[in-house]
């Protein structure tokens, strides 16, 4: 039996048909929409959730830096050999590291420029430049990071002031202030993040001086790390007035130690390297290196070279060297999965200040 409709019927129920259908289309395609978007939603909630789980993991880590700087002392830090950057721990669904590391062994480049009278540091000029010399770095970029610190208008050498900054496309705002962290050093003129964060160790470094012949000691007194700027300078504002040029030696790299007198040489370098060695890694009092004769060395002022850096060991004295760490960069990591937060912190345990604080 065939089923047959009448063509009042056909037309009628065709049209019918044809709008279930779109109907039924259009929510499909509704549902479909709807169901990506929630579905995106719960990732990017999904997201949120293990950043946030993070940044606390990271913000933990950090507080662990702060927590073993501050109960643990310093000679220990040194003498333990992992308590400066201890193993990750496992918390929360996720992983905890952090790290601590002296800022005072660096030069910090806003002493360049003094805050009483707005005029060139001299003595840190010299130490900025003969680390520059080491680095193959021109020495006309130090009066650029001169300008962009004091407050005036005056171009230094080969620096640059405020029509230098106003001519560039886009135009800058010199800061005629000092930086608040070494990434600001990557606005003034000369410089770039592969200066100041990436490796300038020479090509032909490894083939021209070869480790075959070299002792232990000698083999970790240049590592690579060491050709790194941004671990041989740094930039922070100290606690009010409580500035300290000098030089934590017990966290000083090489191209530091070398910078710090005209007569400092790669011998008294290696002197205190090994010192340090048999001390556990930690020089608790200056006056230990006065009874080595590479420090008896003298120097164009009739003073030896062990009184140039230990002066009266106080931070007036002109002394340009000291033995206890003041201010310390703690990294603190947090990893749930593949997403990683950090937080960082410069924190001057003298005075039990936070000097500068970052997230990312």
């Amino acid at each position: 039996m065939k089923f047959k409709f009448s063509k009042h019927f056909s037309r009628k129920g065709m049209i019918i048909i044809i709008l279930v259908m779109s109907v039924g289309t259009a929510s499909f395609f509704t549902a479909s929409k709807f169901f990506d978007e929630r579905a995106a939603e719960y990732k990017i909630a999904t997201t949120n959730a293990k950043g946030f789980r993070a940044f606390l993991l990271a913000r933990a880590g950090m507080q662990g830096g702060l927590g073993a700087l501050k109960k643990i002392p310093e000679e220990a830090l040194y003498q333990s050999g992992i308590a400066f950057n201890p193993p990750p721990v496992p918390l929360g669904g996720g992983m905890i590291y952090y790290k601590i590391i002296p800022e005072d062994g660096k030069i910090n480049i806003n002493y360049l420029v003094k805050t009483y009278d707005q005029q060139p540091n001299l003595r840190v000029m010299e130490m900025i430049q003969k680390l520059y010399e080491q680095l193959g770095i021109p020495k006309e970029k130090i009066f650029a990071v001169v300008d962009w610190i004091d407050e005036n208008n005056d171009e230094t050498g080969g620096g640059a002031e405020i029509a230098y900054y106003s001519s560039l496309n886009p135009p800058r705002k010199i800061k005629n202030a000092p930086l608040y962290n070494l990434s600001e050093l990557t606005s003034i003129k000369g410089y770039d993040r592969a200066l100041v964060y990436e490796s300038l160790k020479p090509a032909d470094y490894d083939k021209n001086n070869s480790q075959d012949f070299l002792s232990d000691e000698e083999k970790i007194l240049v590592t690579d790390s060491d050709f790194i700027l941004s671990n041989n300078i740094t930039a922070y504002l100290p606690y009010k007035d409580t500035s300290d040029e000098r030089i934590n030696i017990n966290a000083a790299p090489f191209y530091v130690l070398m910078s710090l007198s005209e007569f400092m040489t790669r011998a008294a370098a290696m002197r205190l390297l090994k010192f340090k060695i048999e001390r556990g890694g930690y020089v608790k009092e200056l006056k230990d290196l006065e009874k080595f004769a590479e420090f008896q060395v003298k120097t164009a002022s009739g003073f030896t070279l062990y009184n140039e850096l230990a002066g009266d060991g106080t931070s007036i004295s002109g002394g340009r060297v000291k033995t206890k760490g003041e201010i310390f960069k703690i990294i603190g990591v947090g990893k749930v999965g593949s997403t990683v937060r950090r937080v960082t912190s410069l924190f001057d345990l003298t005075n039990d200040q936070i000097l500068f604080y970052s997230e990312d």
